[in-house]
């Protein structure tokens, strides 16, 4: 930490970086360090760049912020943030190539330490708490707006406050940060409690899909790409869907194979803390951390499915039964 306050300090121009397709965590943890340092530092000039679309669920928190500017034609820092490589940034990865301090700030199990200074902690709840324990380590200020941000970075990287990498910290940090004035019952209603027509549709199919493997310790999900005109559901309305699979007695590990467009899919993986699925994605070129991760890759969903259980299958133990599908 002392170092990267030190390259803060010395720099007026930084970059800001986090992972292609961001979710809120990556959002909420780059635009709060952004306004951080403007607002404890004079004459810094802070760009922000993200790669890939930023889901209609998080348009709120880009209502007063800009991405991609015309990048200038050199930077003095750079940061990425809730990223575990370089090459998860995208085509955003070509801006890193001549900055001369690179910050990896992360919390991702699968980080490869790619940064000049590695702010990396595997027992964060979320990279929006590494940013908000720098803050209040070098008592820089924090506003409403900024504290709004961190905490439905928690809260959504927590699935509301349920997830294993929940620690005491996590709880201190969300305690101080409810001190400051928003509407924190208002933003757990936004991500949790809030199921459009659509959405329950898109659960119902996509629970008729699921499948068990090794005696009900593993389940898939697959939602294609038809489903979405049909039910004229969007690809937001998939958030958390993949719990309802982690949330059975018996599974450890969970998986929904969603077909963004066709041929195109998102993975997203859960497990109760005997398999690392952040390794498991990490072989798709994706990442996350041991209990929560995801990858994207181009193929047919069958074909995905299969891949995945041929890595999945061989770390879980059989517990008897019979699968839905042998590999």
């Amino acid at each position: 930490m002392n170092r990267l306050i030190e390259a803060i300090s010395n720099s007026k121009k930084i970059a800001l970086f986090t992972h292609v397709d961001p979710d809120a965590d990556a959002l909420c943890s780059c635009f709060s360090l952004k306004n951080i340092i403007k607002n404890n530092y004079d004459f810094k000039y802070i760009d922000v760049f993200i790669d890939g679309e930023v889901r209609e669920l998080y348009n709120h928190i880009l209502r007063d912020e800009v991405i991609n500017p015309k990048p200038l034609s050199s930077y003095d820092m750079a940061v990425v943030l809730d990223c575990p490589s370089i090459a998860r940034t995208g085509s955003c990865a070509s801006l890193l190539q001549n900055v001369p301090i690179i910050v990896n700030i992360d919390h991702h199990d699968t980080n490869e330490k790619f940064g000049t200074l590695n702010y990396v902690s595997t027992r964060a709840s979320s990279t929006c708490e590494l940013v908000f324990m720098f803050a209040k380590n070098y008592q820089l200020s924090i506003t409403n707006s900024i504290a709004r941000n961190l905490f439905q970075g928690i809260i959504t990287d927590t699935n509301c406050f349920t997830s294993l990498s929940l620690t005491n910290r996590t709880h201190k940090v969300v305690s101080e940060l409810m001190t400051y004035k928003f509407d924190y019952d208002k933003i757990k209603e936004y991500y949790f409690k809030t199921n459009s027509i659509a959405k329950t549709k898109l659960l119902s199919k996509a629970l008729q899909s699921l499948k068990f493997y090794k005696g009900d310790k593993i389940t898939t999900m697959k939602i294609p790409n038809s489903l979405f005109t049909k039910i004229g559901a969007s690809f937001e309305d998939t958030l958390g869907i993949v719990d309802n699979g982690i949330n059975i007695d018996k599974t450890e590990v969970s998986a929904i194979i969603i077909e963004k467009e066709p041929l195109k899919c998102y993975v997203s993986l859960r497990s109760k803390g005997n398999v690392d699925v952040g390794k498991i994605a990490k072989k798709f070129n994706g990442g996350g951390s041991p209990t929560v991760a995801a990858f994207q890759r181009e193929g047919e969903l069958k074909i995905i499915e299969t891949d995945l259980l041929n890595e999945i299958c061989p770390l879980v133990p059989d517990n008897g039964g019979t699968d839905d599908l042998l590999i």
